[in-house]
């Protein structure tokens, strides 16, 4: 999110002063701070999960295929078919990482989900 404005610094983007000022309010928000403060209050239950690949792979099988995520909204895998709100995909996955126990899914609240019911 902090890239810098597209262009060369003889020819900088389109507002370039707007993207300089988005980068500093992002910058001084102090995500360490942010990281380390909720530690102390959840000591052993906070954990870092690289988010790398969250979105494309499938929590089911994890599959991981940039064609399985088909729009913004939908996230249907092309190894296994496991269709879903690609958000809650994620989100699954997220969980996973955290160190659930590989196929058991949790949704909000911590239930598992019920047999026969697809993620809304």
């Amino acid at each position: 999110m902090t890239r810098s404005a597209k262009g060369t610094a003889e020819e900088p983007g389109r507002r370039a002063a707007q993207k300089r000022g988005l980068n500093r309010a992002i910058l001084a928000q102090g995500w360490g701070l942010l990281r380390t403060r909720t530690g102390h209050k959840a000591p052993g239950r906070v954990q870092d999960v690289p988010a790398r690949n969250t979105s494309l792979r499938c929590s089911d099988c994890d599959w991981i295929d940039k064609n399985s995520r088909e729009s913004q909204a939908s996230f249907v895998c092309s190894n296994c078919g496991f269709s879903c709100n690609a958000d809650l995909n994620a989100s699954l996955s997220v969980a996973a990482g955290q160190g659930a126990s590989p196929g058991s899914k949790t949704c909000v609240g911590g239930t598992p989900p019920r047999k026969g019911i697809e993620c809304p």
